[in-house]
C-alpha cells in the first residue's frame, strides 16, 4: 500500500507574510471558480498582460473549468486565500496560485507557473508557493519542471549564465525549452534558506518581476 500523500484534499496550511497578511494554503477544488474568477478580475492590466501576452479581461467558463475541475495528480493547483475571513459565506479572497501539469512524455516532467495577487508581492508568498508545489510535484513523481522562454531575451541570458549544470536546454524556432531537476524540499520546508538560491526559484522569480517572457506553452497554465 502506498504511503499516505501529505498534499492531499485534506492539506491546510496557515502562514502569515512579511506584511502581517494571514493567508490558507490548500488544493483547488471544483468550486472555487467564483474565487479564480475574482481573483483574476482583481489583477492589474499590466499584470494580466504580463501573464498572456495580450489584454484580458476576464477568465471563460471554460477556463475555470479547466483550471479547476482537475485530479491532483497530473494537474495539480495550490491556492492560497486570506485566512482571516471573519464570515463564513462571504467568498474567500484568492491571494496566489501555484499549478503544474505533467506532461505526457516523458511523465515525470511537468509544466509549471506561479500567479501572486498584485497586493501581496514581494511579501513571501511566492516563496512558499514555490515550495510546496515541488514538494507536491515531486510526492507524483515529477522529477523536473519544464519552462519556456523566449530564446532572445537579454534577461534570460544573463540568468541562465548563472544556472546550474544540472538542467537542459533546447533552442528551436526562438523558443528555448529549459529543463531542471527539482530541488530536495519537505512539504515543510520553511521559505528561507538554500533551497530559495536554486536556480528554478531564480527563473520564476525573473519570470515574476517580468525579467523573462514565458511562452505561451507555459503561460497557458493559467488558461487552458
Amino acid at each position: 500500500m502506498s504511503e499516505p500523500r501529505f498534499f492531499s484534499l485534506d492539506y491546510v496550511e496557515q502562514a502569515t507574510l512579511r506584511d502581517g497578511t494571514p493567508v490558507r494554503l490548500r488544493l483547488l477544488r471544483p468550486d472555487d471558480k467564483d474565487v479564480l474568477r475574482a481573483g483574476f478580475e482583481r489583477l492589474s492590466p499590466a499584470s494580466r498582460y504580463a501573464r498572456f501576452l495580450a489584454p484580458k479581461s476576464s477568465l471563460s467558463d471554460d477556463e475555470l473549468r479547466y483550471l479547476c475541475d482537475i485530479d491532483h495528480e497530473s494537474h495539480l493547483a495550490i491556492g492560497a486565500v486570506r485566512g482571516d475571513e471573519a464570515d463564513p459565506d462571504a467568498l474567500p479572497l484568492g491571494l496566489g496560485i501555484g499549478r503544474f501539469i505533467r506532461l505526457a512524455d516523458p511523465p515525470n516532467t511537468a509544466e509549471a507557473a506561479i500567479a501572486v495577487a498584485d497586493e501581496v508581492q514581494h511579501q513571501g508568498l511566492g516563496r512558499l508557493l514555490f515550495l510546496r508545489l515541488i514538494a507536491a510535484a515531486a510526492e507524483r513523481g515529477v522529477e523536473r519542471f519544464r519552462c519556456e522562454v523566449l530564446g532572445s531575451n537579454a534577461g534570460m541570458a544573463a540568468l541562465l549564465a548563472q544556472i546550474s549544470p544540472d538542467r537542459t536546454i533546447e533552442v528551436g524556432g526562438g523558443v528555448m525549452s529549459i529543463e531542471i531537476a527539482l530541488p530536495n524540499v519537505t512539504p515543510t520546508t520553511p521559505p528561507v534558506g538554500e533551497a530559495l538560491q536554486h536556480p528554478m526559484y531564480r527563473l520564476f522569480r525573473a519570470a515574476a518581476q517580468n525579467a523573462v517572457e514565458w511562452t505561451g506553452a507555459v503561460r497557458n497554465l493559467l488558461r487552458r
